[in-house]
């Protein structure tokens, strides 16, 4: 029985010499940089195509969201229905929805919008999807 333990010892003693010492893993930062990556490269590539007419700007919207990443920013056309009452000098009533039409101009000419009132229309309800926006940059992507 001596020589079996003996023996035994011997192998795990050598064992231990012959081993490389053990390396510890890659920090997981590393795979989420790159997981991060890939997520960005795949949006700017499905952005990419929408806007050269290979792929419709809905079937990367699929893929998009299958892969838990956000939409592509499109161009859209908004209608709004809003009730506005205005305090407004005027002699009489054409003339008073005159001048707040004339406000509402004022106040939307000073923004960046490209905003055109159609006051013939006032119920203008529902929004139309339009062209992707190919100048955006990819936002937050989750990690």
């Amino acid at each position: 029985m001596g020589w079996l333990t003996h023996t035994t010892a011997r192998i795990h003693e050598y064992l231990r010499t012959q081993q490389p010492t053990p390396i510890p893993p890659t920090a997981p930062t590393a795979i989420d940089e790159q997981l991060t990556r890939l997520l960005r490269q795949v949006w700017h590539t499905l952005r990419d195509a929408t806007v050269n007419n290979r792929l419709t700007p809905d079937a990367a919207e699929a893929i998009l969201h299958s892969l838990d990443l956000p939409g592509l920013p499109r161009r859209w056309q908004v209608g709004l229905t809003l009730p506005l009452t205005m305090d407004v000098l005027a002699v009489d009533r054409d003339g008073a929805f005159e001048a707040a039409e004339d406000a509402i101009h004022a106040a939307l000419d000073g923004g960046e919008n490209d905003t055109r009132l159609e006051w013939e229309r006032v119920i203008r309800d529902g929004a139309t999807a339009g062209d992707v926006d190919a100048t955006a940059d990819a936002p937050e992507l989750p990690t």
